[in-house]
């Protein structure tokens, strides 16, 4: 099975992949439902379950609760979910990281190289995050909450040097942020 696979590859990596939400180990793996829960948020307030009697063992979420609400589909398989999680980790864990709301989302796509990558929206860590990718960054994009206008947007990258363009564009501030340090700024994060 893919999970199985995930799991295998996963640990051949030093320090594991994860560096946000995480896997359920295998040994925990129990129907809830009539799906079998697998994947969690860090903080527990998201929750993926795969259909174990479906083919593609289609992908469903939820906010866990004393009262939780029915599953509601991702529109991805656990194959294609794993994949997109794992670039999400990526994203969230990578060594450098710059953050700004409120961000024009065709700004980022007039970019030569940007593309979004052909998974379904999703609604973690907000409704219809989509991510990006270019030459040598990725991008997490999702619409502003409450009334600012514009979308919250993550870039990733290995090193500072590949995300130096983004500070040439005009009225967007950028919290920069690095595995060698927490924040450059004295300013919590933007959320």
């Amino acid at each position: 099975m893919e999970l199985t696979q995930w799991h295998e590859i996963s640990a051949q990596w030093d320090g594991g992949i994860n560096s946000h939400n995480y896997p359920i180990p295998l040994s925990e793996l129990e129907v809830e439902s009539g799906k079998v829960p697998f994947w969690v948020e860090n903080q527990g307030t998201w929750l993926w379950a795969f259909d174990p009697d479906s083919q593609d063992h289609l992908v469903y979420e939820r906010e866990p609760s004393v009262d939780p609400k029915p599953w509601t589909s991702t529109g991805e398989s656990l194959s294609d979910f794993l994949i997109h999680a794992t670039v999400m980790e990526a994203i969230l864990g990578a060594p450098t990281r710059k953050i700004a709301t409120g961000v024009d989302f065709e700004w980022l796509l007039t970019r030569e190289d940007a593309s979004v990558l052909p998974f379904p929206a999703w609604n973690w860590p907000a409704r219809e995050s989509r991510i990006l990718i270019g030459e040598n960054w990725l991008a997490l994009a999702h619409p502003s909450d409450g009334h600012q206008v514009g979308y919250d947007i993550t870039l990733a990258a290995v090193a500072p040097e590949h995300l130096a363009w983004a500070e040439a564009a005009p009225g967007i501030k950028w919290y920069s942020y690095s595995n060698s340090q927490d924040y450059t700024t004295d300013e919590p994060l933007p959320w």
